[in-house]
């Protein structure tokens, strides 16, 4: 047997008797232009892993059927070829974390996944797979896309759920944005009720009496006209005792703001919102859980993105796209 020893343009062979035997090659062969075709190139590069463009075109291909088996991952319409590579990017980025943190999703635990899906929806295996075929994704990138789903899952539940905060007034703020014109809707309010004998003022107009009562809370002082001004809290004050007119300023007034000034028994009046509390019906009790996820959600998707910006830089990512 010989054995060879690869040289510039020529092999050197050795027989059984230890004899070099200088043998040529064959000539090197010089493509033309014409004949070049690149096969793939490189569209972005995390730490060791390299995304090429193929991938990226691959999975172009196949959005719908991945919108479909991985909304949580795919949930928007359109997608550039720079998003996707994104996805890719973040996919990595969630598996180091969450393998950092214990967390390992194998292949027994993937095909695990398939067969429960399998069994809730009463499908046979040839069923998914001729629903795979139906929509050109090959069951490798099926199972691939199933691991991605259940990381991203863990580290939402484990990594960014932590990170948010739905407080009890933002739901019944965001109901009562959702119900404004609903008039069943009743509130309780801790008010601050500036009021002034309007036959001391000169000047009646509402811009001028609330313009002074922010200068007031600003800095103590007031005009001479308003030297009889008068205030008196007045907490936990339910909006089912008030006038229909007070009622509707009061309604809609903020949270932090003066209400709408008002002429109540020859005194002109303007209150301060300190608190402004939903009262809870039965109506908001159902919708109540609906919201918090909503919020959840949007808050969500904001946390997020700020946690993939802060972690960017803990990588070495260059992306060409």
């Amino acid at each position: 047997m010989l054995a060879i020893v690869l040289g510039s343009g020529f092999a050197w062979a050795r027989d059984k008797k230890n004899t070099e035997v200088k043998v040529e090659d064959k000539a090197p062969v010089t493509k033309t232009p014409s004949q070049e075709k690149l096969l793939d190139k490189i569209v972005a590069v995390i730490n060791t892993k390299v995304i090429s463009l193929s991938e990226t075109l691959r999975i172009e291909e196949t959005l719908d059927a991945r919108r479909e088996v991985s909304p949580v991952i795919y949930a928007e319409e359109k997608y550039t070829a720079k998003r996707l590579v994104e996805i890719m990017l973040r996919s990595y980025i969630v598996r180091d974390k969450i393998n950092a943190q214990g967390y390992i999703i194998n292949d027994d635990a993937v095909e695990s996944r398939i067969k429960a899906t399998e069994e809730r929806l009463g499908l046979k295996r040839a069923d998914l797979l001729n629903f795979l075929k139906s929509k050109n994704l090959t069951y490798e990138e099926y199972f691939e896309v199933i691991r991605e789903t259940m990381e991203y899952n863990i580290f939402a539940t484990r990594i960014i759920a932590p990170l948010i905060s739905v407080t009890e007034q933002e739901i019944k703020n965001e109901y009562y944005r959702r119900n404004s014109a609903n008039n069943a809707l009743s509130f309780k309010y801790n008010l601050v009720d500036f009021y002034v004998p309007e036959a001391n003022l000169v000047d009646k107009k509402d811009t001028k009496f609330l313009a002074v009562l922010k200068d007031y809370q600003l800095t103590g002082k007031l005009p001479e006209e308003y030297r009889s001004l008068e205030s008196n809290n007045l907490d936990n004050l339910s909006a089912d005792g008030l006038s229909k007119e007070l009622k509707e300023i009061l309604k809609d007034t903020a949270e932090g703001s003066f209400s709408k000034p008002i002429t109540l028994q020859g005194n002109l009046h303007a209150f301060y919102v300190q608190k402004k509390d939903l009262v809870e019906s039965q109506e908001f009790i159902q919708a109540k859980d609906n919201i918090q996820n909503d919020i959840f959600m949007q808050k969500g998707k904001s946390v997020t993105n700020n946690w993939f910006d802060r972690e960017y830089s803990n990588y070495y990512i260059k992306n060409l796209l």
